[in-house]
């Protein structure tokens, strides 16, 4: 084996002993799935937008960024009759979400996050499986050297898989951001019917796997800054919305919830024009667990006051 192999061999190990947000949830997830009663999955606005600590229910933020539909099957799948407890789904469908996948996103190189520390196959991409074929070298070097000597790891979520880092104290200047932000999250609307399409089947499979394990599924559109509101394209946003709304009013597991231009939310809860920060995190998973409450109380007086049937006496 030549000196080069070796190297490349021992970078390679070396990147993967660095503790990430995957390899922690995924610790989790594999010790704790069968204890979860509300699971939240997604991308970014998720992964910053809910912090379970204030859910009454026990629960996990299974979210990551640039999680596309696709990867939330797969996490829901990966983990299968080890679900026993759970009983909501809380999924996001935002103004890019039915539009993109993680594979054709500017973030790609995250689909290699799956493949090793989740055990997720991928997109048959031989590559994707490797870290030192899918980051820049220089960054590379430098987290192994920030953990090696300075003890840094990669995590950056909580216990209960909620993202710390976009924190109150620095927030992003919430008009330049909302321009950036919604201009990257804006597609070509004809070339990207396909992954529309795509998208409308990956989200019945997530709907089928939830009524065959007798789940809830809750969807949301997260808030975000009137300027990045303000600059989104209104078809896109309408076709998203609208296929949302039907999908959930077809099946009766499903419920949807847009607040995405909820008043409640104002700037000193976001980071940047489409992430909350931990202020408006807190009053998101607030609203979530009402909505939750509100459903089991429902379901509760239903029990109750659904009609005994007679019990039958049979003359001998």
């Amino acid at each position: 084996m030549t000196p080069i192999l070796v190297g490349m061999i021992s970078f390679e190990l070396l990147l993967r002993d660095i503790p990430n947000d995957y390899s922690l949830k995924k610790n989790y997830l594999n010790t704790n799935s069968n204890n979860i009663e509300v699971l939240f999955l997604g991308s970014s606005h998720i992964y910053y937008g809910i912090n379970p600590e204030y859910i009454s229910r026990k629960s996990f933020n299974g979210a990551h960024i640039s999680q596309s539909l696709n990867f939330d099957l797969a996490i829901l799948e990966k983990y299968k009759g080890r679900w026993k407890n759970l009983k909501y789904l809380i999924i996001p469908i935002d103004y890019f979400s039915m539009y993109t996948t993680l594979e054709g996103g500017i973030e790609n190189w995250r689909v290699k996050n799956y493949s090793i520390y989740y055990d997720i196959s991928t997109n048959g991409n031989y590559w994707s499986g490797f870290e030192i074929f899918n980051g820049k070298l220089p960054s590379n070097i430098s987290r192994v050297k920030s953990y090696l000597f300075n003890g840094k790891s990669g995590v950056t979520c909580n216990k209960f898989g909620f993202g710390t880092t976009y924190n109150s104290k620095e927030s992003k200047d919430l008009i330049e951001t909302g321009k950036v932000a919604s201009k990257r999250h804006t597609v070509e609307l004809e070339k990207n019917q396909p992954i529309f399409s795509k998208n409308i089947q990956t989200i019945n499979s997530i709907i089928e796997f939830a009524n065959n394990n007798n789940l809830k599924i809750i969807f949301i559109s997260c808030p975000a800054y009137s300027s990045y509101r303000e600059n989104l394209n209104p078809i896109q946003l309408d076709n998203s919305v609208n296929i949302i709304k039907q999908l959930s009013a077809k099946n009766t597991n499903t419920s949807y919830y847009n607040f995405l231009t909820d008043k409640t939310f104002i700037a000193d809860d976001f980071y940047d024009a489409d992430h909350l920060n931990e202020i408006g995190a807190k009053k998101l998973t607030l609203k979530i667990d009402s909505i939750i409450n509100n459903k089991e109380s429902t379901n509760a007086q239903h029990r109750r006051t659904k009609p005994k049937r007679n019990a039958v006496k049979v003359r001998l």
